[in-house]
């Protein structure tokens, strides 16, 4: 077996592009690492209570939804803490995401056109449950036949919950109307009256936004890094692939080394690549600091290390079953491009379909991502998960390839 590693290893050292790949990715993924931009607002949840500021009435506001919220547009012409006082309260519940255009100091702003012209742009050009207009003056109400005039909710969609955000407003607005109470005492004994349990979903209290940030370089340094390996991996199949093609497997198998133990040697090979990107990134992050990886430089180049490991050797899994060399180039692309897109090193995938999830589960990189988030907060346990699903895909990997093998050894000598 070491005569078939060192045979290997010599064919990939004299590949042109198998150096381009293990030196260039490496230098890209350090640039990423050392930029410097703020990621944050695709990242962060907005805590209960938060009113959205809008810049202008004409801002959409579908983009702050992303997980089935509730979307309240609210043309505030009142701009008085009254105003805030119940907007708080309707964020806070929980329930309903608050976005607020400002439009106090405009003078009478809510005319027919403007109101008409808002209307028709809310419902057929942005997504929203329900708009709602609070007019000037709308402090000094002081009974509930004013209040209608003042506060006016128009539903925009068949939502349920249209019912509960009227509801709800009726309950705080009620309070004030009659009980004798200026009107921030009125809503404040109203809401208390309303006990409100939230549950995170996360299991993790939020990041800063300097940990987001370094997460989301992490991530787009692992696009760049699975790149070089499996492209590094690519080309060990195509060693493997040339000695199919020659006759050479045939031998080898003639001579009693088995399916599992050539794949075996093509598997240390990998190792041995993986160290060699792992060795030239080791060497970049010299340029870098702790507050640039997030972590110590050590445990980053263990997750590299393994992440490189589980991708090279499905790359070569790629190109050894399927025994032509510009088809496992394609695959291995494929395979990158699909697996960087589901796993989340792109973007955030926490509001995408169950199916999604699942598909995501499967990617590697997820795992590695989570496991990044964890060393960020400083958890110990992150090397050794990682040490499990590096096992668990080489296991995997290690024995398709020997059944791959084996069936294609039959096959040839079949069709001969």
């Amino acid at each position: 077996m070491r005569i078939m590693i060192k045979t290997s290893m010599k064919l990939l050292l004299r590949t042109k592009a198998f150096w381009f790949f293990l030196i260039l990715t490496p230098i890209l993924s350090t640039l990423v690492l050392r930029s410097e931009f703020d990621s944050s607002a695709a990242y962060i949840h907005k805590d209960n209570g938060e009113i959205i500021e809008l810049t202008g009435s004409d801002d959409k506001v579908a983009y702050n939804g992303g997980n089935g919220e509730y979307l309240v547009k609210v043309y505030d012409a009142s701009g008085s803490e009254a105003s805030e006082e119940i907007l708080k309260n309707l964020a806070g519940s929980g329930m309903y995401m608050i976005c607020r255009a400002d439009l106090s100091g405009q003078g009478e702003v809510f005319t027919d056109a403007f109101v008409e012209r808002h209307m028709e742009r809310d419902g057929f050009e942005d997504r929203m449950g329900a708009a709602l207009y609070i007019y000037p003056g709308f402090d000094s109400v002081t009974s509930a036949d004013e209040m209608s005039a003042y506060f006016r909710i128009y539903a925009l969609s068949d939502d349920a919950r249209t019912e509960l955000l009227e509801s709800d407003a009726e309950f705080l607005l009620g309070g004030y109307v009659g009980s004798g109470m200026d009107f921030l005492n009125a809503v404040n004994a109203a809401g208390n009256n309303k006990n409100v349990i939230s549950i995170s979903a996360d299991s993790f209290s939020e990041l800063t936004v300097k940990q987001v940030n370094q997460k989301t370089q992490i991530g787009y340094a692992f696009a760049f890094m699975t790149l070089g390996f499996v492209f590094c991996g690519i080309f060990v199949a195509h060693t493997s692939i040339k000695e199919q093609k020659n006759g050479v497997y045939i031998r080898i198998s003639l001579s009693g080394t088995g399916p599992l133990r050539y794949f075996a040697s093509k598997f240390v090979t990998a190792v041995i690549i993986s160290m060699m990107s792992t060795g030239v990134m080791g060497i970049c992050s010299l340029f870098m600091s702790s507050d640039d990886l997030g972590m110590s430089r050590l445990r980053f180049l263990a997750m590299i290390f393994l992440l490189g490991l589980i991708f090279c050797l499905v790359s070569m899994l790629l190109g050894i079953l399927m025994g032509d060399v510009m088809s496992a180039n394609v695959a291995a692309f494929m395979v990158w491009c699909m697996s960087a897109l589901f796993s989340g090193l792109y973007f955030p995938i926490k509001d995408v379909s169950d199916l999604i999830r699942l598909i995501s589960s499967l990617m590697p990189q997820k795992w590695f991502m989570d496991a990044a988030e964890m060393m960020i907060r400083g958890t110990d346990s992150a090397l050794g998960m990682l040490l499990c699903i590096t096992g668990a895909y080489t296991m995997v990997v290690i024995s398709a390839g020997g059944l791959g093998l084996k069936l294609r050894r039959k096959s040839e000598w079949g069709n001969s």
